[in-house]
């Protein structure tokens, strides 16, 4: 079977592996290396074209497991007939000698390439990546196959977007996994992406929900920048995938924001409990794909650090959706603008002013570059009227939001105005002042009328107005 030329010696860079003597290729160069085999770029002469060739590492064609791996590969990958699964051409292996398959040239980055970069195309695109892995990995399971080793090196982005879920050197039939409960000797996967019945060896248990962990895991590397079991050795991340507990997103990513939702659909999927999980890819997926597209949708606009989003006193003609990026409302108080809160990717801003009618009651300025959805006054208000009762319900909780929230800036601004007065007092020395003048001052800087500000002070202790003078009777 094998007779093209002879066996040369190895030297990790050129094909130096027989091939069958009916093969008529030229190599073009070795794409890259991994601790089982390696893959050139070669170009078939019969065909002319040019393929992936996949070959086994020299040393290890004498072990029975990893040669029966590497057939167990081309053979289960050539049976899953996928557009986000890499074709095999050709399965050429000889015991004594080499053992090779030829498959589809695949041209791009991996998906961990693409967000170790510092401009990666962002949350949403990888969201998009992720969806047609799921889609492979649903086909597979369809046909009784088990990935088991998904991470974001074993996905293929493409220049053209072509996605695919690569290496499936460890795949397993499911109808192949041993039944009986003995623990394997050793754990084959990745150990920072393994489920922790993977990383314990019980093959017994590997199923579906296996595979969904893994899922999650390529999710948790999007939303966070590491690997759900993240160590600094592999001995220490699989100590970790033992355990299978795993920090939420939103706290491993430090001041990378988080959206609440995928966070939730992240942790769901990267429970310990394979029972506690999804327990089907398509229900993961479906979660995940209502929140992208859900997004993806909307008309898009982003904003430099500093620059208002929307301004506090306009009407409310749209609501926003944080995709990336980071945000801060805040409120004039005395002339001043006081921070409310921080807002990041994910949560939704600008409702309350649509529903309402009212203007709007603060400022939201971008922190970051951030870009939103805009769902604008149309949009959301078909969406609301779908039944009257949500309609009802959302513009009752939207009026009493602005009732209290009234009502707390009233309450802020009476206590400013006491304070103002009470210095007033100490820094004449006296207990009393001439009230016009304060009066005047204290209109001025709390933005409130002259006849709010005089029933303030007269409403706090020790505080009395008396022939035109401000008196303090502690």
């Amino acid at each position: 079977m094998f007779g093209f030329g002879k066996k040369r010696d190895d030297d990790g860079k050129s094909l130096t592996q027989p091939l069958p003597k009916d093969w008529e290729v030229v190599d073009l160069g070795l794409l890259g290396s991994g601790g089982m085999a390696r893959v050139y770029r070669i170009r078939d002469e019969v065909l002319g074209r040019e393929v992936a060739l996949k070959v086994l590492r020299p040393e290890l064609m004498k072990i029975d497991e990893a040669l029966d791996g590497f057939v167990n590969e081309a053979r289960i990958t050539a049976q899953l007939d996928h557009p986000n699964i890499p074709a095999v051409y050709a399965l050429a292996s000889d015991r004594k000698r080499s053992s090779v398959f030829t498959m589809k040239m695949l041209e791009g980055q991996t998906l961990q390439q693409q967000l170790e970069e510092k401009d990666h195309p962002g949350v949403l695109a990888a969201l998009e990546v992720l969806l047609r892995v799921c889609d492979a990995v649903a086909f597979a399971h369809s046909k009784g196959v088990l990935h088991l080793d998904l991470k974001p090196s074993n996905i293929i982005v493409g220049s053209f977007g072509q996605i695919y879920l690569c290496d499936w050197g460890i795949a397993r039939r499911k109808a192949e996994l041993p039944t009986d409960a003995t623990p394997a000797t050793h754990s084959q996967g990745t150990p920072s992406y393994m489920a922790p019945e993977q990383a314990r060896g019980e093959l017994w248990k590997l199923d579906e929900r296996t595979d969904v962990f893994g899922l999650g895991g390529v999710l948790y590397r999007i939303l966070t920048g590491r690997a759900p079991h993240g160590s600094a050795t592999a001995e220490q991340a699989h100590e970790k995938a033992l355990v299978g507990v795993v920090t939420p997103p939103d706290l491993a990513a430090g001041k990378r924001p988080v959206p609440r939702r995928l966070s939730v659909i992240c942790m769901k999927a990267l429970s310990p409990d394979p029972a506690q999980r999804y327990q089907t890819v398509e229900a993961f997926q479906h979660d995940l794909e209502r929140y992208a597209h859900g997004l993806s949708q909307l008309p898009m606009r982003s904003f430099k650090p500093g620059e208002a989003i929307v301004s506090e006193g306009e009407p409310g003609d749209a609501a926003y959706v944080i995709v990336s990026g980071s945000c801060v409302a805040t409120r004039l108080f005395g002339g001043q603008p006081q921070e409310l809160r921080r807002l990041n990717a994910g949560e939704l801003f600008g409702e309350a002013a649509v529903f309402t009618g009212q203007p709007r009651s603060a400022t939201v300025s971008a922190v970051t570059d951030t870009v939103v959805g805009i769902v604008d006054q149309a949009a959301l208000r078909e969406e609301m009227d779908r039944t009257s009762f949500m309609s009802l319900a959302i513009r009752t909780v939207a009026s009493t939001f602005l009732d209290l929230d009234r009502q707390l800036l009233h309450q802020r601004q009476q206590s400013q105005v006491v304070e103002q007065a009470l210095r007033q007092l100490v820094s004449t020395g006296s207990r009393t002042v001439p009230w016009k003048p304060l009066l005047a001052t204290l209109t001025q800087s709390s933005g409130a009328s002259e006849e709010e500000v005089s029933t303030w002070i007269r409403g706090a202790k020790g505080f009395a107005i008396k022939d035109d003078a401000l008196i303090f009777e502690p």
